[in-house]
This record gives C-alpha cells, sequence and structure tokens, in this order.
C-alpha cells in the first residue's frame, strides 16, 4: 500500500475478496509493477484492474500492473495430502485431467525456480547462496512429483546413523528415510522439510496412504489409518489420561499405560518410552514446567490471562468490563496500522453491529464457480432480525444498502427469527449478517464483496481482522 513493492506472486489466493478492506487492497495491488496470480480458477485479485460497474468500480486507464495469470491444477486433478484438525495427513490420489494448459502448482513453482537460478548463475544478484545452492534432485527438474516432494518433508539420513546407546548399530543407513523426529540430528547428518511431519513417509512406504480402519481397543483409535503428527499420536499429551503411578484413569478407556519397564497402549505414548514414573517425567512435555496451564506464561501477545475488549468499531461508548477504564476499550497489542486509524466508523453514523460468515452451500469464493451451487443460493443476501426490519421498514425480498465508513454492498434482505436483537449494557443492539461468497467472477449471479465494509485491525495473536464484528448502517433502496 505504501508503493514499496515491485511485484507479488499470488499462489492461491484471493485477497481482493478475502482480506478486510476491499478499497485499501485494491489501491495496493495497483500499485505493483506485476502481479503473478497462480490459481485454477478466475479470481477477483486477477481482475482487479477490470471495471465491473458498482462491484469494482476502477479506472483500468490509471491502472499499470501488469497482471500474468498462470492456471494451476485443483487438488482433485493431482496426487497429495490433505490435513484436517485432527492432525491427518490423508493422501489422495488423482481423479481427472487438468483442463486446458494448467499445470500443478509444483511445476509451475519449479519452472520459476529453474529460470531464477539460471539468471543468477549468469548475471548474479543479491543473496544468492539460498538460490544456486538449492537442493533441487528431483528425476524430472522442471516437474517434481508430490510423492518426491512428500519424501523429503518427511526426512531422510545423510549420513549412517548410530544407535546412541550401542554406536556399533547402524539404525538409518544414508539416504534412507527417517522413521520419526526422534531419528533428527542437529549435525547436519540429516535433512527434512517439517519434523512435525516426519514418519508420514518411512522405507516403509507412504503412511499417509494407509486406510486400515480397525479399532481394536474400541476407542475410536485407527492407527494405521493414514498419519497423525506428530509420530501418528492420536491423542496429545495422552500421558494425562493415567494417574502419577502409570495407571490408567479410568480402565475401561485403557489408552496407555506403564507395563513396568516401558509405556504401551492403544496410542503412541506422548512421553519417553522408557521414562518411567518415578522419573517424574510430567504430561505436558511441551511446557517446560510439564502441567497444563489455566493461562500464558510469555506466549500471547495480550496474555497472561484472559481478557475482554470491545471490537474496534464497537456500539458501545465502553468495555462494559472496564467502564471507568477508557484505554481497555480495545486491546492496546492488536495491529492496526497508523493509516487505518482514521477508518474506524462511531455509533452515531453506524449504529449496527454486523458480521460475516459462510453458507452450506458455499465454499468461500471457490463455489460461484460451480453451477449448482449458483442455482441453491442464486443470489446475494443479507440477513437481518425482526425487530431491525420493523424499524427500518424493510420486508423479505426488498433490495437494501449496508455501508460502513470504508464502502458499501447491495443486496437482498431475509427477515429472520435467527438474529435477535441483543441487550448489551443496557443497550438494544441489532445485527446485519453478511454472507461472505459473492464477488465479480464466476458463474453466479455478480455481487459486491463482503470484505468491502469490513476493517483492517489484526488481533494481537493470530492477526486475525475483525471479519466478525464491525459498525454498519442500512437502508431499503
Amino acid at each position: 500500500h505504501q508503493g514499496k513493492i515491485n511485484g507479488y506472486f499470488c499462489q492461491g489466493f484471493n485477497p481482493l475478496a478475502a482480506t478486510p478492506c476491499k478499497v485499501k487492497v485494491g489501491r495496493a495491488l495497483a500499485k505493483l509493477k506485476y502481479l503473478v496470480t497462480i490459481d485454477p480458477l478466475a479470481t477477483e485479485t486477477a481482475a482487479f484492474w477490470q471495471n465491473h460497474g458498482e462491484y469494482n468500480d476502477v479506472d483500468p486507464a490509471k491502472i499499470q500492473t501488469e497482471v500474468f495469470r498462470l492456471p494451476s491444477t485443483c487438488f482433485a486433478e493431482e496426487n497429495g495430502a490433505l490435513v484436517n484438525s485432527g492432525r491427518w495427513l490423508q493422501w489422495h490420489w488423482k481423479a481427472a485431467d487438468p483442463p486446458g494448459e494448467a499445470k500443478s502448482d509444483l511445476e509451475i513453482m519449479a519452472g520459476i525456480f529453474l529460470k531464477l537460478r539460471e539468471l543468477y548463475q549468469k548475471e548474479g544478484g543479491a543473496f544468492p547462496g539460498p538460490i544456486l545452492n538449492l537442493t533441487w534432485k528431483y528425476a524430472i527438474p522442471s516437474a517434481p512429483s508430490p510423492e518426491e516432494v512428500a519424501r523429503e518433508i518427511n526426512g531422510k539420513a545423510l549420513e549412517d546413523l548410530v544407535d546412541p546407546k550401542d554406536k556399533t548399530k547402524v539404525v538409518r543407513k544414508a539416504g534412507e528415510q527417517l522413521d520419526g523426529f526422534g531419528q533428527l540430528t542437529d549435525d547436519g547428518k540429516t535433512s527434512c522439510g517439517c519434523w512435525i511431519y516426519t514418519g508420514c513417509w518411512t522405507e516403509k512406504g507412504n503412511m499417509m496412504a494407509r486406510r486400515d480402519n480397525s479399532d481394536p481397543s474400541g476407542l475410536g483409535n485407527t492407527l494405521n489409518w493414514a498419519f497423525s503428527w506428530p509420530a501418528n499420536r492420536r491423542i496429545q499429551y495422552n500421558r494425562a489420561s493415567c494417574d502419577p503411578s502409570g495407571k490408567p484413569w479410568d480402565p475401561n478407556r485403557k489408552l496407555i499405560e506403564w507395563n513396568g519397564t516401558q509405556w504401551v497402549g492403544a496410542d503412541v505414548p506422548d512421553i519417553k518410552l522408557d521414562a518411567a514414573p518415578a522419573d517424574g517425567m510430567n504430561p505436558f512435555i511441551m511446557n517446560s514446567e510439564g502441567v497444563a496451564r489455566f493461562f500464558t506464561v510469555n506466549k500471547m501477545g495480550d496474555g497472561p490471562f484472559p481478557e475482554h475488549y470491545e471490537p474496534f468499531e464497537s456500539p458501545l461508548d465502553v468495555n462494559p468490563l472496564h467502564p471507568k477504564n477508557p484505554k481497555a476499550k480495545n486491546s492496546p497489542a492488536a495491529r492496526v496500522f497508523k493509516d487505518d486509524l482514521d477508518q474506524f466508523g462511531d455509533a452515531q453514523e453506524f449504529p449496527y453491529v454486523a458480521t460475516t460468515y459462510r453458507l452450506t452451500e458455499h465454499f468461500h469464493f471457490w463455489t460461484k464457480h460451480t453451477r449448482l451451487s449458483a442455482i441453491l443460493q442464486p443470489e446475494q443476501f443479507v440477513e437481518i432480525g425482526e425487530d431491525l426490519a420493523k424499524m427500518k421498514n424493510i420486508k423479505s425480498g426488498d433490495r437494501v444498502r449496508v455501508r460502513s465508513i470504508r464502502g458499501f454492498i447491495k443486496a437482498v434482505a431475509v427477515v429472520t427469527k435467527r438474529i435477535r436483537t441483543l441487550d448489551v449494557y443496557g443497550k438494544k443492539v441489532h445485527t446485519v449478517g453478511i454472507p461472505i461468497h459473492w464477488g465479480f467472477q464466476g458463474v453466479a449471479k455478480n455481487g459486491f464483496i463482503a470484505n468491502t465494509l469490513t476493517p483492517f485491525v489484526g488481533d494481537a495473536n493470530t492477526q486475525t481482522p475483525e471479519f466478525k464484528a464491525f459498525l454498519v448502517t442500512i437502508d431499503k433502496l
């Protein structure tokens, strides 16, 4: 946005639609010399320079950014792995060939890298080491396979690895895949792309491709289905399922236990296997004190104790938990850029709270390219409660304008009992619900980008924007 960046490679992302304050993002993209998008679908980001009327009211003649669109494959058009919230790495197989000139992300990135390395070899350049010395030992250098990359991520021995307890015993020969992160060393004898994934592709093969759902324990522990990071462990900190002596708290749900010489059970023990209970190794091994925490120690920007702050755009004048402390209304640790401080609306002009969310029939901004999804949800809409609808004389089916200090969208109103009037600190608070899925690309009916309305704020820890709470006003058209 400051005009200091020349180029942007945008891989599998649609920031014009997915990040806050669309107008600011569009202005930032317009200051680039070039933009490269790598995506299987046409995105609003790739078309940010095009005028689409009210949906994207820009002057293409004033935008000099050169845009390169590189069509990539969809996940169903290539082999690879997906990781879910249960920490499972599950391998999937290619179901169809990609259309047209689409290539995999691996092939696209390989082509860019090889050309860049060639230029460095001929002309030199800044910080050449990572470019010229990068290991690139693929069967087809211009098209690394997902299987090759997965093996690299798992890690391998670069030299023979010996058993620390028996120096005469080689546990891994040079070139062999590692079994787990416990075999990684800090002396240059091993390589690994991501330590938590070590064990996903061993000398036995692709652990992510396993599909044995047997559950001998009856506890829902399917150790031979795919791979769970780290170490194929299904329940983290499972030592806590046992009492201090190593016996399960619930004998009928025996996850692991100490058998007198080592930890055994239906899951991979989350503790040193030969660490006897009497040794005093506590269950929460990733915490320095070894026990669970009721509050953070040093890992959160606004810790150590949980605290409530109002959003930067709030219908309230104070933080109800600290009504006499104006400095405690908003998080002092949140990320807000100086030039965004004057882009916050106040409750006098924008008296209603807005929140954005997804619909069952859509997935982010992808499925507006799918005709069936477009039929199921044919037009952009917003939801309001019955009380607000009565106040504003709005009925279901009316077209409305929702406006924040940053811009406006137009949509069909849906009056619903789902959204109720809230009573917050003695004040009636009305909410406008805004589904996010529309834009000006795809087969669905064009709509406004919901993030036209949202503020540029990052929370203190994850930098998550305030998509869920900001101020708007709404009027019937």
